[in-house]
């Protein structure tokens, strides 16, 4: 990630720092101070760290948003759209809840500018200048203990209850999935009349994101539908950009494209994004919707036999649009309230006795012209050899597993892992499906042998696993800072 400056612009300098009629101060002289490229990189010593308040975040956004505006304005080119990208960056981490502005000393002058890496006072981090902005060169904080986790700043903290407290009532509604074989199966002119390029378009990847069951049979597959969860976008466009630093803008925004593009999440937001837009043509801004309204299926249904000119009639295409956002968003929520979690087991104090918090994630998947979620819950299992996890000598991890088969119903899976050790605990709440999983048992125990896998429990019971014992509750992120 990088410290910014907008380009062609003096940095912010703090509002009561800077007397009345009195220019900010800026890096007058900051091109002849700092290198250009990474080799040249320039030392700077961190005087003063604060997280930015909502006046300043504003000023920020504001001097952002005028940017943009000029930018949108001007005809469509490639600078146009490189431009574009970066600002969707900068507006990224002007969102960001870890956003703190810096005061920096380059060669005897000051300089304000903001971030969202975890510097200190008295650090001094190699920098370079380059397309306007300070990029920061291998920054890393002080030496820490590594057993001992840093406490959650406020803003992390108010930020992760306010995204808890929007995404707790919709993360179990009903939600987009299992509704998009259902739009694709939509005739060609039957999409054209009722949905724009651009939201087919959004859709469609959407869809993509979708796995067949025996796609994750594969371990490389497996990884590669959690990695692309949408649990994990944040840090995977950070690696995009982190990949391409030294490359030009046009680079880096095809970069950051591939990797929404892979990605639920990603594609979700688009969707969202193309649902908005569509409304917004048609004079309506998104309503709420209560979930007993959100039968999308029905919907469809009706729209199925109705011709063409009827499909383009203003309100069909709104209602159509409104119940995609509302289900759109349901989505969304349940990847906040998974990314939520995480970041609630990352600050979580490793020394106050509270069980792990796992992390969860779900991976749509497709059986026939149903759409069901696949949900995994991985934490470090909690018992004797706690400390030793906690310094990395031992390395035990607990994974959950849930989905619904349409004919063998509901199964469950508990996978501890330990070194090459696993023991596994299958539930079925179906008795004929429970029978046929035993039966299989013994086959399934060779096959992990033969991959070098030492099984130590091996066992399926009738019914559901006992419910699990930690869960995420405001309580686990009122930490004191």
């Amino acid at each position: 990630m990088v410290n910014k400056i907008p380009e062609g612009r003096t940095p912010l300098t703090l509002p009561s720092e800077t007397p009345a009629g009195r220019r900010p101060e800026g890096p007058s002289s900051l091109a002849q101070q700092v290198g250009r490229t990474r080799q040249a990189a320039t030392t700077a010593e961190v005087r003063s760290v604060a997280p930015a308040n909502n006046e300043q975040r504003q000023q920020l956004l504001n001097r952002l948003l005028d940017t943009l505006l000029q930018w949108q304005g001007r005809p469509d080119s490639a600078q146009k759209t490189e431009q574009l990208a970066r600002l969707a960056d900068e507006r990224a981490l002007l969102n960001s809840p870890l956003l703190k502005l810096v005061r920096l000393m380059v060669r005897q002058e000051s300089v304000v500018t903001y971030t969202d890496q975890p510097l200190k006072p008295g650090q001094r981090v190699p920098m370079y200048l380059s397309e306007g902005r300070l990029w920061q060169l291998d920054a890393k904080p002080q030496a820490e203990n590594p057993a001992v986790r840093q406490p959650m700043s406020e803003p992390t903290r108010q930020a992760l209850l306010e995204t808890l407290r929007r995404t707790l009532p919709l993360k179990d509604q009903p939600d987009l999935a299992p509704q998009l074989p259902k739009i694709q199966s939509l005739t060609y002119t039957q999409q054209q009349q009722l949905l724009s390029p651009t939201l087919q378009q959004a859709l469609r990847q959407a869809a993509q994101q979708i796995r067949q069951p025996l796609e994750l049979t594969q371990p490389k597959a497996l990884r590669q539908a959690m990695e692309n969860s949408g649990v994990q976008l944040e840090q995977k466009l950070l690696r995009a950009l982190q990949a391409q630093e030294g490359t030009g803008r046009g680079a880096r925004a095809e970069a950051l494209t591939r990797a929404m593009n892979n990605d639920w999440k990603g594609a979700l937001l688009k969707v969202l994004n193309s649902t908005r837009t569509e409304l917004g043509r048609l004079g309506e801004s998104p309503e709420f919707q209560r979930p007993s309204e959100l039968n999308l299926t029905q919907l469809l249904q009706q729209l199925a036999p109705r011709p063409a000119p009827e499909l383009a009639d203003r309100s069909v295409r709104s209602q159509l649009l409104q119940m995609v956002h509302q289900l759109t968003l349901h989505s969304l929520a349940r990847v906040q309230f998974q990314q939520s979690q995480g970041l609630a087991q990352q600050f979580a104090p490793a020394d106050t006795g509270q069980p792990a918090q796992p992390w969860t994630l779900d991976i749509p998947l497709r059986f026939g012209q149903d759409v069901l979620p696949l949900m995994f819950r991985v934490e470090p299992e909690a018992g004797k050899d706690e400390a030793e996890q906690r310094s990395g000598k031992t390395r035990q991890w607990q994974v959950q597993l849930s989905f619904e088969l349409p004919e063998a119903g509901p199964l469950y899976a508990q996978i501890t892992v330990r070194e090459q050790q696993v023991a596994t605990r299958l539930w079925a709440e179906q008795p004929r499906t429970a029978e046929t999983i035993r039966a299989g048992l013994n086959d399934l125990q060779q096959r992990l042998e033969k991959e070098g896998i030492e099984v130590t429990k091996l066992e399926c019971h009738n019914g559901a696993p006992p419910q699990p014992t930690t869960a995420i509750h405001y309580s686990l992120v009122d930490i004191t800072t």
